[in-house]
């Protein structure tokens, strides 16, 4: 198994591209350690890996909140000593991707323009899909450090890779991008790796109930098993000299 004894922690786990990096990265060997806000859906995943006979535990915060973050470090270090791995997963489509600031939705189009933002908005969404990664980077990288080893991938989107109509949402999984390389710069004498992923469209939960919103329950997904394979190729299979590159899981034509 490459990934024997080690402990990985995964972002998100409770659904979608989280739960199959999880379950995923635990067939290969590790100890996952599966975080969300949503204490059943991650109980879920944790059975499911348990059943293929791997190892996980689950950890319910909301990793929006630093000192959450830090609670979940220090309770991984102290049941494992070691943190090999972080995927920066959690995230996704709020509904202020779509509704005006006068509380309507305008479901009949893709998104709200710059212009129609409000404050409260674009700061809601800034936070969930980019102030995470950050703190979770932000608080596991002196561990990885330590150790002078260390995996991080984080799950960015096409949204973050081409021009738009998402919004603070393009803007943070853009940010994600932009964090991803400086982090593999200033953390390659150590011996970390920090790459990203950038779906494209993937059939998730979230993603469903985003499409028939905006009225596109027929468009073509990819899966978030894809996903979770092209983690496990920058875990498992990348060369080790391989950091601050965004593998793109979409096509542009």
């Amino acid at each position: 198994m490459k990934l024997d004894k080690k402990t990985a922690i995964v972002t998100g786990a409770g659904k979608g591209i989280g739960r199959e990096a999880a379950i995923e990265i635990a067939a290969e060997g590790a100890a996952v350690i599966c975080v969300s806000r949503t204490q059943a859906d991650l109980d879920e995943t944790v059975k499911i890996i348990e059943g293929n006979g791997g190892k996980a535990i689950s950890l319910s915060r909301d990793l929006t909140d630093a000192s959450q973050v830090q609670s979940m470090v220090d309770t991984v270090v102290k049941k494992y000593g070691h943190i090999d791995i972080l995927i920066n997963n959690a995230g996704g489509y709020p509904s202020e991707i779509y509704t005006l600031p006068d509380g309507s939705n305008d479901t009949g189009r893709q998104a709200i323009k710059i212009w129609e933002w409000s404050e409260a908005q674009w700061d809601q969404i800034i936070k969930t899909n980019l102030k995470i990664p950050f703190l979770c980077i932000n608080k596991v990288l002196p561990v990885m450090i330590k150790q002078r080893s260390g995996d991080i991938v984080s799950v960015s989107s096409r949204m973050g890779r081409i021009a738009s109509q998402m919004g603070a949402y393009a803007v943070a999984k853009g940010g994600i991008i932009t964090m991803t390389k400086t982090t593999a710069i200033q953390t390659q004498e150590y011996g970390i790796r920090a790459n990203a992923v950038a779906p494209g469209i993937v059939d998730t939960p979230g993603q469903r109930i985003y499409n028939h919103n905006v009225g596109q329950d027929d468009i073509k997904m990819g899966t978030a098993n894809s996903v979770a394979r092209a983690i496990m190729y920058l875990l498992c299979d990348a060369p080790p000299v391989m950091t601050g590159q965004v593998l793109d899981l979409f096509t542009t034509v």
